[in-house]
C-alpha cells in the first residue's frame, strides 16, 4: 500500500464517475496537480445507463435514449470533446398523449404539455370544460411559494388545475423521471421552471419569457451512433486510469486524513479522497460499518423500468401519433410508459424500411413486469401496443432491456434530506463525496453537474489538506 502522489478513487464509471474523473484528471493536468485518478468499475464496460447496441450497421439506444437540449451541462461537455458534428436534434415536436382510447397531440406552444397561451385551452379536447375553467383560475394566480416543499402533483395542480396535471403533467413528467408525481417533491426534479417562476410571479409569464423552454424539434440530442458516444469518448480520454472488475465492497477511515477501500474482498487500496458515483443500492455494503449514514441511505428508493425495441414492417399502424412518439397516463391502467417512435424523432432512422419504435414500460417502484419472462413481457406490451395504435402485423423482431432499481423516487422533502447527509458526510467522512442519480436529479444533464461539482469539491478538499 505504499504511496506517492495524493491518491483519488472514483468509484463507478457510469457517465457521473467518468465525468468526474475527466473533470478531475484535466485539473490536474492544467495546474500540475501531485494527484493521480483511480477509477473502479465493479463490471467489464463503463457507462451505466447508457447502452448502446449494434444491428447491423444502425446503433440502439436500449438505456437512456436522449439528452435535453434545454439544460446546458451536456453540450457543454460535449462541445469540449468534440462531438458536436457527429449530434442527430430531435424532430417531430412532441409525443402524443393517449388517454380514453384516443390519441391526442397539442398543437400549440406547450411546456411538457402545458400550454404556454391561456386560451389554447380551448384547443385540449383531452381536457372538460371543468377542466379547462379550472386552468384559466388557476394559471392567473400564484398561489404558492416556490421554496414551499410539495409534491409535483400539488404543485402543477395549483398553478393548471387538477384535471391538467392529471392528463397532461404527469404523463409528460413520469416519461421524464418515471416516478409517482402524488409522491416525488417538485424541488427534487431540479426543474428550472419551479426556479425561474419565483422571478415571474405565476407560470405563464415565466413560460412567455423563456420561449427556449418549449416543447419542440431540436428539444433532444443523440449521436450517430448512439449515446454510449459519449461514455466512450471519455473512457478514451481516461486511458489507463479505469480499473475493470473491481468491486468496492467497504470504506473504511485510515489514518492521516485517509481511507482504505476494501476491492473484491480481497485486496485494499488506500485513497486521500474519495467520488462514490455508484447506483444509491450498493451504499449500504459499502458503508456497512457506518449504522447513522445508512439510516440516511434508507430513504433513498429506487425504481425499475424495462425497455422493449420493437421493428415493426412499413404501414404495420392504423392509428399513428401526429408528434414522435405517444404518452400514456397512468389511468390507462397500461404497462406501457411511452412510446419513442424512432423513424419520426430521428433523422438518421427516417429512411430505414421498418418502423422502429422503442416502449418504456414499468412505473415507479411497481416491480411485477422486472418479474415476468421476456415472452410475458413481449405479450403483454403488445398487448397495450395494440389498443394505442391498432396492430395489422407482427414485428419483426423486437429486443427487451430491464433497469431493476434504476430510476430514483425523490421522495417529498428529498432536497432537505439531501442536504443533511452532505452535512454529515463533511463532519465525519471529509474528503468523501456523493454524486449520481439517487442524490442530486436525475438524467444525464443533472448527473454531468453533479460531477464538476464532486470534481471541484476533491480538488478543493486536497489543497486544503497537509
Amino acid at each position: 500500500m505504499e504511496k506517492t502522489n495524493k491518491r483519488i478513487a472514483v468509484i463507478g464509471s457510469g457517465i457521473t464517475g467518468l465525468t468526474t474523473a475527466y473533470q478531475l484528471k484535466k485539473h490536474i493536468i492544467e495546474e500540475n496537480l501531485p494527484y493521480e485518478v483511480v477509477v473502479l468499475e465493479s463490471s467489464i464496460r463503463s457507462g451505466g445507463k447508457l447502452y448502446t447496441m449494434k444491428f447491423g450497421e444502425q446503433y440502439i439506444d436500449l438505456g437512456a435514449e436522449s439528452i435535453d437540449t434545454r439544460q446546458t451541462e451536456a453540450m457543454q461537455l460535449i462541445e469540449e470533446l468534440d462531438l458536436t458534428d457527429q449530434l442527430q436534434y430531435s424532430k417531430n415536436g412532441k409525443q402524443d398523449v393517449y388517454a380514453f382510447n384516443k390519441l391526442y397531440h397539442f398543437d400549440c406552444p406547450t411546456y411538457k404539455g402545458i400550454p404556454v397561451k391561456r386560451t389554447d385551452i380551448w384547443k385540449y379536447d383531452l381536457v372538460s370544460f371543468q377542466g379547462k375553467l379550472a386552468f384559466l383560475k388557476d394559471t392567473y394566480f400564484s398561489r404558492l411559494e416556490n421554496r414551499q416543499e410539495v409534491t409535483t402533483k400539488e404543485y402543477f395542480a395549483q398553478r393548471v388545475g387538477e384535471e391538467v396535471a392529471e392528463y397532461i403533467v404527469e404523463p409528460f413528467f413520469s416519461k421524464i423521471y418515471s416516478s409517482d408525481i402524488d409522491e416525488i417533491g417538485i424541488h427534487g426534479l431540479n426543474e428550472q421552471i419551479v426556479d425561474l417562476e419565483g422571478n415571474y410571479g405565476t407560470l405563464t409569464k415565466t413560460l412567455e419569457a423563456h420561449p427556449e423552454l418549449l416543447d419542440g424539434d431540436n428539444n433532444y440530442i443523440t449521436f450517430d451512433n448512439g449515446l454510449e458516444t459519449l461514455s466512450e469518448t471519455l473512457v478514451e480520454n481516461l486511458d489507463t486510469a479505469i480499473r475493470y472488475s473491481k468491486k468496492v465492497t467497504e470504506i473504511k477511515k485510515s489514518i492521516n486524513n485517509t481511507y482504505i477501500l476494501d476491492i473484491n474482498k480481497k485486496e485494499q487500496l488506500r485513497v486521500d479522497s474519495i467520488v462514490v458515483a455508484t447506483d444509491s443500492g450498493a451504499y449500504n455494503q459499502i458503508f456497512s460499518g457506518d449504522v447513522e449514514l445508512n439510516g440516511y441511505f434508507k430513504e433513498i428508493k429506487m425504481g425499475s423500468i424495462g425497455f422493449v425495441l420493437f421493428s415493426f414492417p412499413k404501414g404495420s399502424f392504423n392509428k399513428t401519433p401526429k408528434g414522435n412518439g405517444v404518452l400514456s397516463v397512468r389511468r390507462n391502467n397500461s404497462y406501457i410508459q411511452s412510446v419513442v417512435w424512432l423513424n419520426k424523432k430521428w433523422d438518421h432512422y427516417k429512411d430505414k424500411d421498418e418502423e422502429l419504435l422503442g416502449v418504456y414500460f414499468g412505473r415507479s417502484t411497481d416491480g411485477i413486469m422486472m418479474s415476468l419472462s421476456n415472452k410475458q413481457i413481449e405479450e403483454a406490451i403488445l398487448n397495450d401496443l395494440n389498443s394505442i395504435l391498432d396492430i395489422q402485423n407482427a414485428p419483426n423482431y423486437r429486443i427487451i432491456k430491464r433497469w431493476p432499481n434504476a430510476i430514483p423516487q425523490f421522495s417529498l422533502n428529498h432536497d432537505e434530506k439531501r442536504k443533511n447527509l452532505f452535512e454529515f458526510l463533511e463532519d465525519h467522512y471529509p474528503g468523501l463525496y456523493l454524486a449520481g442519480n439517487g442524490i442530486d436529479g436525475f438524467g444525464i444533464n443533472n448527473c454531468i453537474a453533479q460531477a464538476k461539482r464532486a470534481s471541484e469539491n476533491v480538488l478543493q478538499h486536497l489543497k486544503n489538506t497537509k
